[in-house]
Order: structure tokens, then C-alpha cells, then sequence
């Protein structure tokens, strides 16, 4: 079995564009101070934490095509 690892950071990703667009559409019925203290404490640490993720996985992938390709 291949493992993709580009396919699963798109993956990630997607969910992630999924999750702030939902988030977004909260505006229009939840604005008060909980709302931007649960953005704060835990919706951005989430992003900032996919975000760090997905450059793991990218990094991760170009390791195992260069291996790949050096050992090939």
C-alpha cells in the first residue's frame, strides 16, 4: 500500500478551508466576547496548528521522493 502524503495535506487543508468558512458563517448569529475568546483560544490555535502540520507533511513528502529518487 502507497501512502500519499500530498494527498492527505490537501485533505487536511480542504478540512481546514471547510472549518473557517463555517466558522465565518457564525458572524451573522454569534457576536459577542465567548465567541472571540473560543476563536482565540482555541479555533486559532487549531489553524495555526494545521497549518504547522501540513508543512510537516510537505516536508516530509520531498524527503521521501528524494530517497526515493537517490535510491531509484
Amino acid at each position: 500500500m502507497i501512502v500519499r502524503i500530498d494527498d492527505n495535506e490537501a485533505l487536511l487543508a480542504r478540512a481546514a478551508q471547510d472549518l473557517q468558512a463555517k466558522w465565518e458563517n457564525t458572524q451573522s448569529m454569534w457576536r459577542d466576547k465567548a465567541r472571540d475568546d473560543f476563536e482565540r483560544k482555541h479555533l486559532e490555535e487549531l489553524l495555526a496548528a494545521v497549518h504547522a502540520a501540513r508543512q510537516a507533511m510537505k516536508a516530509v513528502d520531498n524527503l521521501l521522493r528524494q530517497a526515493i529518487h537517490d535510491c531509484g
